[in-house]
């Protein structure tokens, strides 16, 4: 019984994970009945007479944790295969999403189930640990004991998603009033630092159980008409992409800033100075997150495209619709899109999907395919504790690439852009190094697209005109910038008090970051450097205490390069490649995936999220 309970827990939790609720569901009946005999098997004769024995006594009150245990397992389990199974619709109850509409009252009652939930795992947790195996009679239960504690992680994982959240969603969905969210869909074929440009957009109300989107429709000819109008706002101060406050631009420039800290004030300062609604958070999606819904719920059926699978979205809007529809007939392909938002919008919000769509979405969020900011702090930190609020900040220790692209022509190619980051590193013997960081772009338009119009601007043309916005870390020292000849530096203007000299500026964070400029033909490569020293000390430390190191032994020290690279959300995932050439005598650690030549440690990694990379060097003896 204890095996098979182990083994049906273990998969009712990967149930969960995956929102599989059937299987989950099936699996959790499976894991009662093993249960049922763990408790029957303490019910029998041989039992009780065995207690009454001094060498069995502790073995059998040991065994009877484990099973109050067990019950306490499987009964959170069940709680909150239940609970999810109310969000996605799977029970057969009433769902607390249906329809366009929330069921508040379940919705409340969400807080004191996980709380449930977390109460049994807590009982069960104290059980085990109670679990004594000093005797030869009892030892065979720590094996027994151990495991049972690593079943319970799944399933304390899958609750910890909503102990923070279940409190404040019934807020936070119009339980107490209305609160409205802009929802912006980024366009990866014409980019934005912080992600694609928003050029559809669509505000979701939720009002005391009712949920509405009361506005949608395209950014620059629908929302702000006539073509991308000019609005005023305010936004933060310190903001280098803007001058002075009160703004004055098209919404669709917005998310100029790297960070969303600074991106959505942006967006929902603009949105109100378009005289539309307050709003309560921005809430960012691109293709890359819609194809991961795609993914999880099935297609989608278009009566101008077809059948759109997840493989197929990206290439059907971002590329075959602005070779399908030439500039003439911007308005029909704009339709056809937001009738494709439109049925997915609808398949989510009906709640058949709820568990699966939310998260497909979230595991786009590495990737910063979906990002969240919040007016509300407590959401607020909510995002940023996941993950999904697009801060970009030095991490303070080690290096640090952060390299961004702004699309400055609204030419529709970054989705052919194909990057990679290269990371050069000469380490000294006292750990400072010298890097040098190189971002090289291929505008790998197929060269059967025509080149468009000779202004080389608009969705017609292939050309490429890019603000590369490229950081240094904190403690960098020496820093420069190198480009193409025909490139310029472009400086920030009406922030003199923060420029660094050289076009080098605040980013209104404590950051370092230059903009440059310039132009990248159809088939055309461009690559740009910043260089820059990193102090004594930031790459060495000294290993602890161990047997090969024991104490009174000389002190060991080590070089250790560390570097955190930034992802942008890209529709072709960047590459990153980190190349450390030593001091002389030293020599890597090396391990699965490096390669090394004469000394110089090479790893490369997809930069599809945030990456953390380190390579260790030994002095050789």
């Amino acid at each position: 019984g204890g095996v098979g309970l182990q083994d049906h827990l273990s998969k009712a939790a990967d149930g969960l994970t995956v929102g599989d609720y059937p299987g989950g569901e099936a699996e959790y009946r499976l894991a009662l009945e093993s249960t049922e005999t763990l408790q029957r098997s303490l019910e029998v004769p041989q039992v009780d007479f065995l207690a009454q024995f001094r060498g069995f006594a502790g073995a059998i009150a040991n065994i009877e944790g484990l099973v109050l245990a067990a019950d306490e397992i499987t009964s959170a389990t069940g709680e909150l295969l239940s609970l999810y199974g109310d969000l996605s619709g799977n029970t057969g109850a009433q769902k607390i999403f249906s329809d366009g509409a929330i069921d508040v009252d379940r919705l409340e009652s969400v807080a004191p189930r996980v709380d449930a939930v977390l109460e049994d795992l807590a009982a069960a947790e104290a059980n085990l640990e109670a679990i004594e195996t000093g005797d030869r009679w009892t030892e065979p239960l720590d094996d027994i004991r151990d495991r049972a504690l690593a079943e319970m992680a799944p399933v304390q994982t899958a609750v910890e998603v909503l102990v923070d959240i279940a409190p404040v969603l019934p807020q936070a969905l119009g339980a107490d009033g209305p609160r409205r969210y802009l929802i912006a869909i980024g366009n990866q074929a014409e980019m934005r630092a912080s992600f694609g440009a928003p050029l559809s957009l669509l505000m979701v109300e939720f009002d005391d159980g009712r949920i509405s989107i009361p506005i949608k429709g395209q950014t620059s000819t629908e929302l702000f008409p006539p073509l991308n109008a000019r609005v005023n706002w305010f936004g933060p101060a310190y903001n280098p992409f803007f001058q002075g406050n009160q703004r004055n631009r098209p919404f669709v420039v917005t998310n100029t800033h790297p960070n969303m800290l600074f991106s959505a004030q942006e967006m929902a300062g603009a949105w109100e100075g378009g005289n539309y609604p307050e709003v309560d958070g921005i809430i960012t999606l691109d293709l890359t997150a819609i194809a991961a819904v795609l993914e999880a719920t099935g297609p989608i059926e278009s009566p101008v495209y077809g059948t759109v699978t997840a493989d197929q979205i990206g290439e059907i809007l971002l590329i075959d619709a602005y070779e399908d529809f030439g500039q003439d007939d911007a308005l029909a392909r704009q339709q056809a899109n937001q009738q494709l938002l439109d049925e997915l919008l609808g398949r989510i919000l009906s709640g058949n999907d709820l568990v699966n769509a939310a998260q497909a979405i979230a595991s786009t969020a590495p990737g910063r395919h979906f990002q969240v900011w919040m007016k509300d702090r407590r959401l607020q930190q909510l995002s940023l504790e996941a993950g999904a609020a697009g801060v970009v900040e030095d991490p303070e220790t080690g290096d640090w690439s952060a390299m961004y692209t702004q699309n400055g022509n609204q030419s529709k190619v970054d989705v052919f852009q194909q990057r990679n980051q290269l990371v050069v590193v000469n380490l000294r013997e006292d750990g400072s190094a010298r890097v040098r960081q190189t971002l090289t772009l291929t505008n790998a338009t197929p060269p059967d697209r025509p080149e468009g119009p000779p202004e080389r601007i608009g969705y017609e043309t292939s050309w490429l005109k890019n603000a590369y916005l490229l950081y240094v870390p904190r403690a960098a020292r020496n820093y420069r910038v190198d480009y193409p000849q025909d490139f310029n530096v472009r400086p920030f203007a009406g922030h003199g008090r923060r420029q660094l000299g050289g076009g080098w500026i605040d980013d209104g964070f404590g950051n370092t970051m230059i903009r440059v400029v310039g132009w990248t033909p159809p088939g055309g490569q461009s690559a740009l450097s910043v260089s820059y020293d990193l102090p004594a000390g930031t790459f060495s430390n000294t290993l602890p205490e161990t047997p090969d190191n024991p104490s009174g032994a000389q002190a060991q020290t080590v070089l250790t390069y560390r570097v955190t690279a930034e992802p942008q959300a890209l529709f072709i995932d960047p590459s990153l490649t980190v190349q450390v050439t030593p001091p002389p005598g030293w020599a890597p650690v090396e391990v699965p995936g490096m390669q090394v030549v004469e000394g110089t440690a090479t790893l490369s990694a997809v930069l599809d999220q945030t990456r953390e990379i380190g390579i260790r060097f030994e002095k050789q003896r």
